[in-house]
């Protein structure tokens, strides 16, 4: 009689689960009626419940299938037993991995649970193979369980040793995971990105998109693979899915060095900012994916998801991609359907309204649709979403209609908006051109209350947005303008935020020395001073007919004192 059958008799079904589970090697495998091999995992049973199912047509995995699935019984989605969790602390490397993936996939989603998974694989972490590692670091991942402890010490101590010896699944799955956990250290990504440099040209379209995100997302800058992983996409995209597009998209929108960052109000083609050496080459390879995605587009889109459609759309907005021929394709994409935009979740819909609203997407019946989904969703949005929609819908001139649906959300989340939310809530309003004096009068003291931590393009906005319709509490803008003057000092205020600022106080006639004074050193290197407005001239003293605005200023400001 098999072991497992005695402790059956003996000691009752639940001891025997517990003792098979605590010491699996002294369990000798035992065979159904059938002749089936019986996998000794999960929810270990006695011999009696064996035989049940044999006879009511339980089926288990063949025993060919010794990979992740093969752990699990094709049937199973109940929660693991409290029997099978018993033998955690005794479970081997093989077990310890199919338990992660099971808990994560059918729970229990407990974080005690969770507690003893991670402290037994910090125990056996020295023994784990690459590809245990990456699916336990999978499981945790999807379940999103951050066992700061062991993740510490795993990613520091093991995962280097790791990423030599690991299959290039494996090695995709590692780094994607340990992005998601946060769990980032530069020696492990390094050494991971060299790799990578290597295997490049094996990898398939959604192993590219793993290993873009997960660098994108640690912040690890690396050149060098980001251009050979942008080399691949033209080679990878026969085989790529509208969602493994749209992914992929999404991470090169993110990719750090590409965009140039416009200072003050220079035009974005200026050569100043464009990225030099390795970040123009890379620069050169993500132009070269963005065409070749664009041509294999309209075969991918008829397959693509609601989501997938929101991806692309939004990564093209973040890229400045503005193909007319590619734009008008996703727009006859979303507007296919008449109730597609309906189904928009929130979040998506204030991804589309920004991506349409950098993109100039005026096509009448995009516009009618988002309005009505605005209306419809409004009050669902979160204190980011409503700022998100309310900037698209001012870019797009959706209306009062709509301006008015969005104003009866904002009281009920006053006090989640932080201060650069309610900045550009103000900023969003004013540039729609809606007039609500209730709304600036509802958000002046939060906004006052915020205005120690803004940045200058936060101070910059808030001002413009009361100062557009001629409203100067001095409750506010005295804190404002001296939060503004601190950056000023810090030589933290770009010439764009200087100047919105300045023309914002001076349409009030609010004057300060400290801006004055950096409006004169922005005009000693900039004589043109087409972009100061004439009521900030005037309140400031600048006169922009004299060739010498600096000292013209100064001498004009000397005699009115």
């Amino acid at each position: 009689m098999p072991w497992l059958d005695h402790c059956g008799m003996h000691f009752g079904r639940r001891a025997a689960a517990q003792w098979a589970v605590a010491f699996p090697d002294a369990a000798t495998p035992f065979v159904s009626s059938a002749r089936e091999p019986v996998r000794r995992f999960g929810d270990i049973t006695c011999f009696w419940q064996v035989q049940r199912r044999a006879r009511t047509g339980g089926t288990f995995l063949p025993s060919s299938r010794v990979g992740a699935g093969g752990w699990v019984e094709e049937a199973s989605s109940k929660p693991v037993s409290q029997d099978t969790l018993a033998g955690i602390p005794w479970a081997g490397r093989s077990t310890l991995t199919g338990l992660f993936l099971r808990v994560a996939a059918t729970g229990p989603h407990d974080a005690v649970v969770w507690k003893r998974l991670a402290a037994r694989a910090d125990v056996i972490a020295h023994s784990l193979t690459p590809k245990q590692a990456a699916l336990v670091l999978s499981a945790m991942a999807r379940a999103q369980q951050r066992q700061e402890t062991f993740l510490r010490r795993f990613s520091v101590k093991f995962v280097p040793s790791l990423v030599h010896s690991a299959e290039l699944v494996d090695l995709c799955g590692m780094m994607s995971s340990l992005s998601q956990l946060g769990a980032y250290t530069e020696e492990s990504f390094g050494l991971a990105a060299n790799r990578l440099c290597e295997m490049s040209a094996q990898l398939d379209a959604r192993q590219l998109s793993l290993v873009v995100n997960a660098y994108v997302r640690s912040g690890h800058e690396d050149q060098e693979l980001f251009h050979k992983l942008l080399r691949q996409v033209p080679r990878r995209l026969a085989r790529c899915t509208a969602k493994d597009a749209a992914v992929m998209l999404n991470a090169f929108a993110q990719l750090p060095g590409l965009q140039p960052k416009v200072q003050g109000v220079q035009p974005a083609n200026d050569p100043d900012d464009q990225p030099e050496g390795p970040a123009a080459e890379t620069a050169e390879a993500l132009r070269v994916a963005l065409e070749a995605v664009a041509l294999r587009l309209p075969e991918l889109l008829p397959t693509a998801d609601l989501h997938s459609l929101t991806l692309i759309l939004n990564a093209f907005a973040q890229l400045n991609f503005v193909q007319k021929d590619v734009l008008d394709l996703l727009t006859g994409e979303l507007l296919v359907d008449e109730d597609r935009l309906q189904r928009l979740t929130p979040r998506q819909l204030a991804m589309v309204l920004n991506a349409a609203a950098r993109l100039q997407l005026h096509e009448p019946r995009l516009l009618e649709q988002l309005a009505s989904c605005v209306r419809l969703s409004a009050q669902a949005l979160d204190p980011h979403g409503l700022c998100v929609v309310a900037n698209g819908c001012a870019k797009l001139q959706l209306g009062l209609p709509t301006f008015q649906v969005l104003y009866a959300r904002i009281p009920r989340i006053l006090t989640r908006l932080s201060g650069r939310q309610l900045a550009m809530i103000v900023h969003a309003w004013a540039k729609a051109h809606i007039h609500n004096d209730d709304l600036f009068e509802l958000l002046a003291l939060p906004l006052s209350k915020h205005a120690n931590r803004l940045s200058p393009h936060e101070v910059a906005i808030a001002l413009y947005g009361y100062a557009h319709f001629r409203k100067s509490p001095a409750e506010l803008f005295e804190p404002l303008m001296e939060r503004f003057r601190t950056h000023i000092s810090d030589g933290a205020v770009t010439d764009g935020d200087l100047l919105m600022a300045a023309n914002a106080v001076g349409r009030v006639g609010w004057r300060d020395e400290v801006v004055r004074e950096a409006l004169v050193k922005y005009l000693q290197r900039e004589p043109d001073s087409r972009h100061i407005s004439v009521q900030a001239a005037g309140t400031f003293y600048l006169s922009s007919d004299e060739s010498s605005l600096g000292s013209t200023a100064t001498n004009k400001a000397s005699g009115a004192e």
